[in-house]
């Protein structure tokens, strides 16, 4: 063993190009959404919407349908109609009009969930993703944004007025329904953890067709499940009004690559520094994947590396670094096939260095995605090492672990877990031909990673393997959301979470 990895370590060394640094951006790029300026006019008709109305007669029916998910592991799941609303006067003719007719109402506004949640046998989608204002108060440090804003432009409109949030680490994925569902963001670590704990007021349309204001004192108990119920709320969210925290001066990362088979590296060193210094301000990622650079030659077996980033956010570069010292001092730095330390970056670098907009190969594949929440992410990881390195079907297959989360538990939140540590499963393909092959892969993931879980991030479970959205919530939280359906939706007019059986497609 010891024999081939001398070999292997060298050739990692000379692949050194930094550009392997950019390992993150073929793992977490989104791609272009189908173009919304389709120029006909269509003939279904709802009063008080001025928006386009689509239904299974018009001839680009199917385009639609499509674009209402973002990979091309589209859905084998066909509305009935697909409204893509203009205004929030819109929305509640929408509603009215669904509930008039029995039509069971799904909501999209990025369309980045794995499951293509949007996207449900008969009813109504109502397509959010136009409704796009960004209001930032300075003086509040607060932002109110509609369902359809993206990570980018929260990002740069925040940015502009010396302010910040934990958006998605993609800069194209919809920060409503990121949020709503958790929401694992750039620096999590020092904006409380979960995204969704920065909510601070909503505005609803409900069931009944009413606008009405979600905060800590007006409709509390809406307020609570906003908070964490993700696909599975019962309401349309129109408006969001978010917490910001101040622009971080400083953002430093440090990046260190070793070959999978030499994991250990990276999980004891990082135990030690987490135990030995006070690194709870960073952002800490593992992502096990292939090596982007690895020649054709290399089996697959081989070419598979740990890569490992700490990310600072701090008021000056001096802090910034301090934060990373350790790292640097560590054997993990010492040992690491590639390195790249103290490298500075504007937020929006770090989407260009790191989670780009580019399409690289594969990446607009089709695409499932499994996790847990765990306070053993290391363990987590070795776990799951052999299945990844002999197994994993295709090259764009990775597993990530974000570490130092820093969930605190809020009563007035219905997301239910408190747990150091996200683990989750990548598989992205091409050939529908290979499904079978990939669902298999991640299938067998979860009996390996489950006994470490505390519970799972409702924004990236698969339910067709198990009913993987009731374990994403505890026993107290899942019965208080089901009561609060009962109360706000009586006649059940929203979607509840996908069953197994809508994600089987039948």
């Amino acid at each position: 063993m010891k024999q081939s990895r001398t070999p292997r370590r060298l050739a990692m060394k000379q692949l050194a190009s930094m550009a392997a640094m950019g390992v993150l951006a073929t793992l977490r790029s989104g791609p272009a959404l189908a173009s919304a300026a389709i120029g006909r006019i269509y003939g279904t008709r709802i009063p008080g919407v001025q928006g386009k109305v689509i239904s299974k007669q018009d001839s680009n029916y199917e385009l639609w349908r499509q674009a209402m998910v973002w990979h091309h592991s589209k859905p084998q799941r066909y509305p009935e109609l697909i409204v893509q609303v203009q205004s929030v006067e819109e929305v509640v003719a929408a509603v009215k009009y669904a509930a008039n007719n029995k039509l069971k109402v799904a909501l999209r506004a990025g369309g980045h969930n794995s499951t293509g949640t949007a996207v449900r046998n008969g009813g109504m989608v109502i397509d959010l993703s136009a409704l796009r204002d960004v209001r930032i108060d300075t003086s509040k440090q607060t932002a109110s944004i509609q369902p359809g804003v993206r990570s980018l432009q929260l990002t740069r409109a925040a940015e502009a007025k010396g302010l910040s949030f934990p958006v998605p680490h993609c800069p194209s994925v919809g920060v409503s329904g990121f949020t709503l569902g958790g929401g694992i963001g750039l620096n999590y670590a020092q904006h409380g953890g979960m995204a969704t704990h920065s909510i601070i007021g909503a505005e609803v349309v409900t069931a009944e067709g009413k606008l009405v204001t979600v905060n800590a004192n007006e409709n509390p108990d809406l307020f609570w499940a906003v908070r964490g119920a993700g696909p599975g709320f019962f309401g349309v969210v129109t408006r969001l009004h978010l917490q910001l925290y101040p622009l971080p001066k400083a953002i430093m990362t440090s990046s260190y690559i070793v070959p999978l088979d030499e994991l250990e590296i990276v999980t004891s060193n990082l135990q030690k520094i987490r135990k030995e210094n006070d690194v709870s301000r960073v952002e800490l990622l593992a992502v096990l994947t292939e090596h982007p650079e690895a020649p054709p030659e290399v089996p697959p077996e081989e070419s598979k590396i740990c890569f490992f980033t700490a990310f600072a956010y701090e008021d000056s570069v001096a802090e910034a670094r301090a934060l990373l010292e350790p790292f640097a001092r560590s054997d993990l730095a010492a040992k690491s096939a590639v390195k790249d330390e103290f490298v500075e970056f504007s937020m929006e670098e770090l989407y260009d260095k790191y989670f780009s907009l580019r399409d690289p190969a594969g990446r607009q594949g089709r695409y499932k995605v499994d996790n847990v929440l765990t306070n053993d992410g290391s363990g987590v990881l070795h776990a799951l090492a052999d299945h990844f390195r002999n197994n994993a079907p295709t090259k764009d297959c990775h597993i990530l672990a974000s570490y130092n989360m820093n969930i605190e538990h809020q009563e007035d939140s219905c997301f239910s877990w408190v747990a150091d540590c996200y683990v989750g499963c990548y598989v992205i393909w091409d050939k529908e031909e290979e499904d079978g092959v990939n669902y298999d892969w991640l299938s067998k993931t979860l009996p390996l990673m489950d006994p470490f879980a505390i519970g799972h991030y409702p924004n990236e479970v698969e339910p067709r393997h198990t009913d993987r959205y009731r374990k994403c919530y505890s026993d107290e939280d899942w019965r208080r959301l089901e009561q609060l359906r009962n109360k706000y939706d009586p006649s059940g007019l929203f979607h509840h979470y996908l069953t197994q059986v809508e994600a089987r497609g039948v």
